[in-house]
C-alpha cells in the first residue's frame, strides 16, 4: 500500500489532517452544506450520495482524498476520481472546498499540493507510463479560486453553463411542439434498455471535451445511485436500434433547501449516425414534459459553451438559460 508524506500539510498545525472516513459523513456534508450556501455552485450533496464515494470503483478514498479539521469541525477536503481511459493522458479528476470561514489561511493550496503527491502514485497502478493531468472546476465569478489555481499553475482549458429552466410548468406551455421523427419511439430507460443507453452515451460522447468511454462498472455506479430517475430517462430507437439518450437525476439536497424538485439531465447523446434529424430536440422535450406532469419544478444541466454538437443551442431553443459559467482548470503533473 502506499503511504502520502504529509509534511506539506503539517506546517499547519492548528489543523488535523487525515483521509475522509466513512465515520466522516456526517462532518462532510455539514462542510459540502456550508460552502454551497456561499458559493452557490449547485454541488450540495446528500450523505447517501457522498457515500457512494466509498462504492466508486474509481475513486480509493483511502489514499485518493483528504481533508483538514479543527477539532471536530471538517474545515477543507479534496478527494479524487481516476478516468477509465488515459487517451491521450490521464485527466484525473480532483473536487474539494474550504469552509467559507476558514479561507484564506492556506487550506486550499496544501490540499492541491497534497493531491500532485496521491495523484502520481494513484495514477501509477492504472496507467504506467502515461502522461498525467489534474483537472478541476471552478466558478468563473469565484475570484479567490480562479487565482489560486492561477497560481498553482493550473490553466483554463473547457468553459461550461450552469443552465436552468426556472419555471418548468410556464415554459412547457410556450414550448414548441418537437414531435419524434417517424418510425422513432421513445421508452423508460430500463434495466433491459441500459446497455443501449450505454452504449449510446459512448458513441455520442466520443467528441465531447475530455470524455472517456463509461464502463459497465462506472455506469452502473451511475444508474444505481441514490440521484438517479429511471422513469424520468428516456431512450430513443428505431427498428430496434438505440439512437439517442436522455439520462436524468434529481438531488434531494436541492429540494431540502428550496423545497422545489430540480430535475438535472446528466446526459444528452445521439449516436452519430443519427444527428441531424431532431432526434436529441424531441426525446429532451418528452423528457421535460413527462417531467413536468410527474410534478417537478424546474430542471437544469450543464453544457459545454463550445460543444461540437451544438448543444448550446438546443437546449436554448428549449428555453434552458444561462445561469453561471464555469471553467475546466488542468494541469500536466507528468509529461512523457
Amino acid at each position: 500500500m502506499y503511504t502520502f508524506s504529509l509534511d506539506s500539510l503539517e506546517s499547519a498545525p492548528e489543523f488535523t489532517w487525515r483521509p475522509i472516513d466513512r465515520s466522516d459523513l456526517p462532518a462532510w456534508l455539514r462542510l459540502r452544506q456550508a460552502i454551497e450556501a456561499v458559493d452557490n455552485d449547485g454541488r450540495a450533496p446528500s450523505e447517501a450520495e457522498l457515500a457512494q464515494r466509498y462504492t466508486d470503483p474509481y475513486v480509493d478514498m483511502a489514499r485518493g482524498s483528504m481533508a483538514a479539521w479543527d477539532g471536530d469541525r471538517m474545515v477543507g477536503h479534496h478527494w479524487m476520481k481516476a478516468r477509465t481511459a488515459a487517451e491521450p493522458f490521464h485527466d484525473f479528476w480532483q473536487l474539494g472546498g474550504v469552509d467559507p470561514e476558514y479561507r484564506g489561511l492556506g487550506i486550499g493550496t496544501r490540499l492541491l499540493d497534497w493531491a500532485e503527491q496521491a495523484g502520481s502514485l494513484l495514477h501509477k497502478e492504472r496507467f504506467p507510463g502515461a502522461p498525467l493531468a489534474l483537472l478541476d472546476s471552478c466558478a468563473m465569478d469565484n475570484a479567490t479560486a480562479v487565482e489560486l489555481f492561477r497560481a498553482r499553475g493550473y490553466e483554463q482549458v473547457c468553459w461550461t453553463h450552469h443552465m436552468v429552466m426556472p419555471e418548468l410548468h410556464a415554459t412547457l406551455v410556450a414550448m414548441p411542439t418537437s414531435p419524434a421523427p417517424a418510425g422513432v419511439a421513445f421508452h423508460a430507460v430500463s434495466p433491459e434498455r441500459s446497455e443501449d443507453a450505454r452504449a449510446v452515451r459512448n458513441d455520442s460522447w466520443r467528441d465531447h471535451f475530455g470524455s472517456t468511454p463509461a464502463t459497465e462498472e462506472t455506469w452502473a455506479q451511475f444508474t444505481g445511485g441514490p440521484a438517479f430517475r429511471a422513469a424520468n430517462s428516456f431512450i430513443a430507437y428505431e427498428r430496434g436500434k438505440p439512437l439517442a439518450i436522455v439520462m436524468c437525476e434529481e438531488f434531494e439536497a436541492h429540494q431540502t433547501l428550496t423545497g422545489q424538485r430540480d430535475l438535472y439531465v446528466s446526459v444528452v447523446g445521439t449516436a452519430r449516425a443519427a444527428r441531424g434529424r431532431g432526434i436529441a430536440s424531441a426525446l429532451l422535450a418528452h423528457t421535460l414534459r413527462v417531467a413536468g406532469d410527474d410534478g417537478y419544478n424546474s430542471t437544469s444541466l450543464e453544457v459545454d459553451v463550445d460543444s461540437p454538437t451544438g448543444a448550446l443551442g438546443l437546449y436554448e431553443r428549449l428555453g434552458y438559460q444561462p445561469d453561471k459559467t464555469s471553467t475546466l482548470q488542468r494541469k500536466f503533473v507528468q509529461t512523457v
